[in-house]
């Protein structure tokens, strides 16, 4: 099988189709991965899609160690993850009422559930992965649990907000935990999903697809799967490309989100002809990226040494998001960066 060739799958979960291109033949680390684009809607994923006990295992024991390479994360791990989540609750925290209940799907190693705690919230989260869980309850002093997507979990509308910051695009079936979603909401709950937007975006072809990413969205097929499922997106500032808090659709405006038929038409364009090694060369993302990463890799030094513990560090962290927030007289900013990135392709 080679990059272009046509395959049939089974009907896609967006548009119904059953014709898919061949945009990926590797993945990261170049191993054999192949991976398809509907010619319907340009929703792409794995081919074959892994199944749910298949993901299970790999996201309870191996993910980490894969693809971090440790079963804990690091200082400059923890500060990264403290920095994204320090954002993200400042962002929502505005969207729902103090004492709201949330609950964090791929909570990781837990610094958001800790920082919504921090801002008076009554927070909890779901994270597979033994070693970082383990880890976030016994730093954070939080809640964690490795309970799995059911209905039954939770029961029904108990969540005013429900987060998933980069775990949407590893689940087996979006529509199935989705359904669950939609549940454990009250009514009128809200519903954040950050993915990685592959609309645009520059990388080595080797590390474009990964096992990780069963699915690659774009705004367009993430808005359409969220439709599929009885959502649609928000009117308000915090939402933006593929970062965006979605509510129940009411019954008067029931009809799902289509997606232009150009959309595919582009979108295979850009994997096929746009990202081959001297296009890649050609855009100047390798040299960026390489001086990117060293300020990166000085900052978190530089920032992991100011503190004794994680605790610390975070409640620093937090802190100067709201200052940011307040902007420098106190008075509150309109609008706070949001993290999702359209070249950002890396695994949480």
């Amino acid at each position: 099988m080679k990059l272009g060739d046509k395959v049939t799958a089974d009907p896609c979960m967006v548009c119904g189709k059953t014709e898919r291109t061949v945009v990926g033949t590797m993945g990261r680390g170049y191993k054999p991965l192949t991976t398809v684009m509907c010619d319907g809607c340009g929703l792409v994923s794995h081919n074959p899609i892994p199944t749910a006990a298949e993901l299970d295992a790999f996201y309870a024991s191996d993910y980490r160690k894969n693809y971090k390479g440790i079963l804990k994360p690091k200082p400059k791990h923890s500060l990264r993850a403290q920095r994204s989540a320090a954002l993200r609750a400042v962002r929502l925290k505005n969207l729902i009422q103090p004492g709201s209940r949330v609950l964090d799907v791929g909570a990781s190693s837990g610094e958001f559930v800790y920082m919504m705690g921090k801002l008076g919230y009554s927070a909890t989260g779901i994270e597979p992965n033994d070693g970082y869980r383990q880890f976030g309850t016994a730093t954070y002093g939080i809640e964690v649990t490795n309970q799995r997507l059911e209905p039954e979990a939770f029961g029904a509308g108990i969540f005013d907000l429900i987060t998933l910051n980069h775990v949407f695009e590893h689940l087996a079936d979006p529509l199935e935990a989705l359904a669950c979603f939609r549940r454990w909401l009250v009514p009128g709950g809200l519903l954040f999903i950050e993915v990685p937007n592959i609309e645009g975006v520059q990388k080595q072809r080797g590390n474009l697809f990964h096992f990780a990413h069963v699915w690659n969205f774009t705004p367009a097929t993430l808005t359409a799967t969220l439709s599929r499922a009885g959502f649609e997106p928000i009117n308000s500032q915090q939402c933006n490309g593929t970062s965006l808090v979605f509510r129940e659709r009411s019954r008067l405006a029931s009809a799902a989100a289509e997606i232009d038929p150009r959309h595919a038409n582009q979108l295979r364009h850009q994997l096929l002809a746009e990202q081959s090694p001297m296009s890649y060369l050609k855009s100047g993302a390798p040299l960026r990226r390489r001086w990117q990463r060293l300020l990166r890799n000085l900052d978190e030094i530089t920032t992991t040494w100011k503190f004794s513990n994680l605790q610390a560090m975070a409640n620093a962290t937090l802190s100067a998001a709201l200052q940011v927030q307040r902007g420098p007289q106190g008075h509150a900013k309109r609008q706070i960066p949001h993290t999702s990135h359209q070249q950002t392709l890396t695994s949480r």
